[in-house]
């Protein structure tokens, strides 16, 4: 069985605008390609629908993303409220990072997180 991929490449590969957040330890990933949000079950994992503490470890890669939807699909995932600086809602990123917290996204990001109780 050929293993699922959490990528742009694979999940969005013809839209201009994509976020995939690949979770490893619930085996959920996370998208978002040009207007189109949805959770793709991988084939070897089951879906689990929790949400994740922020010291979760992810796979982000971003092509041409807006902060805000960036912080709207964060928002999904984590445990806790996400915002995005005003000024910057509409800030275009791309962003590779291969394993790493969900907290250190959002500090790469410049957004701000508050655990939820």
């Amino acid at each position: 069985m050929a293993k699922f991929e959490c990528t742009c490449a694979s999940i969005c590969p013809d839209y201009a605008h994509c976020i995939c957040i690949d979770v490893p330890s619930t085996g959920q990933c996370h998208f978002y390609c040009e207007g189109h949000a949805a959770l793709a079950k991988r084939e070897d994992e089951t879906e689990v629908g929790e949400k994740v503490s922020l010291d979760c470890r992810v796979k982000v890669d971003m092509r041409g993303a807006s902060l805000g939807d960036v912080g709207k699909l964060v928002a999904k995932i984590a445990n806790a409220q996400i915002y995005v600086p005003a000024d910057r809602i509409d800030e275009r990123r791309d962003l590779y990072l291969p394993e790493v917290s969900l907290e250190a996204v959002v500090q790469e990001l410049g957004l701000m997180a508050v655990g939820r109780p």
